[in-house]
């Protein structure tokens, strides 16, 4: 027999969820400069890569080209400095680059210790640097940018306008979590619906399981009718 306590508990815990979501969507509907998902019923979804250019790139990279798949990474510049060559490799193959920030600097806390003005200088020399990396290497500048731990504030849209760029989260990503490869793949699988923007990781730490789970979710994916889009289609 479930308690009262048990049902007083699972409410709290869907109104919590509820909370969050309401949260996170309300910033998209509210700034034009960010974007979780792609509001369309055409089953179409979208595969980004964070953390890189790392030692995984290029078995994403295969995984991609096998499917005809274009996508979007988003890369470290201090990473970029070091690894010119994989980004123009990531770049000729036809995916899109976006900006993870110079460094992955976690500006939920630094706004614990920072002023608001001294968080913006951050967040501008962040962004300023990364471009720099990524023009230096390709002699492009990047459209999206993807801050780390999903950063957002409604007072980055003025540096948001300025340097051209938007923020641009995801709906799902699940490869950071202490689960098998099956387990990681399951999650990612279930959550699988129009317009979604799915994060994976291809630097950081060993990505074995996120190149597992990614094989088997694109196999689900095109299985179940869907294909792959590329943002910049989408987002200009």
């Amino acid at each position: 027999m479930i308690s009262n306590r048990n049902i007083a508990y699972k409410i709290t815990i869907n109104f919590l969820i509820l909370f969050f979501k309401t949260i996170l969507f309300s910033n998209q509907e509210y700034s034009q400069y960010f974007v979780t998902r792609i509001p369309t019923q055409e089953k179409i979804v979208f595969l980004t890569f964070d953390d890189g250019p790392g030692p995984w790139t290029k078995e994403v990279l295969e995984i991609l080209n096998k499917h005809n798949i274009k996508s979007t990474f988003f890369v470290l510049g201090e990473l970029v400095k070091y690894r010119k060559d994989l980004l123009k490799q990531i770049y000729s193959q036809g995916h899109e680059i976006g900006i993870h920030c110079y460094e992955h600097k976690n500006f939920y806390q630094l706004q614990k210790k920072q002023s608001l003005n001294e968080v913006k200088q951050e967040l501008i020399f962040q962004i300023e640097q990364s471009i720099k990396e990524v023009y230096d290497s390709i002699g492009i500048k990047p459209r999206y940018l993807r801050m780390p731990y999903g950063y957002y504030r409604s007072w980055m849209d003025e540096y948001l306008k300025k340097y051209n760029l938007t923020v641009i989260n995801w709906c799902f990503g699940f490869d950071w979590q202490n689960i098998t490869s099956a387990e990681m793949a399951d999650k990612y699988c279930k959550n699988l619906q129009p317009g979604g923007i799915y994060l994976f990781h291809d630097g950081g730490q060993n990505r074995k399981k996120t190149v597992e789970s990614l094989k088997i979710f694109i196999e689900y994916a095109i299985k179940n009718n869907y294909k792959f889009g590329n943002l910049k289609e989408f987002i200009k």
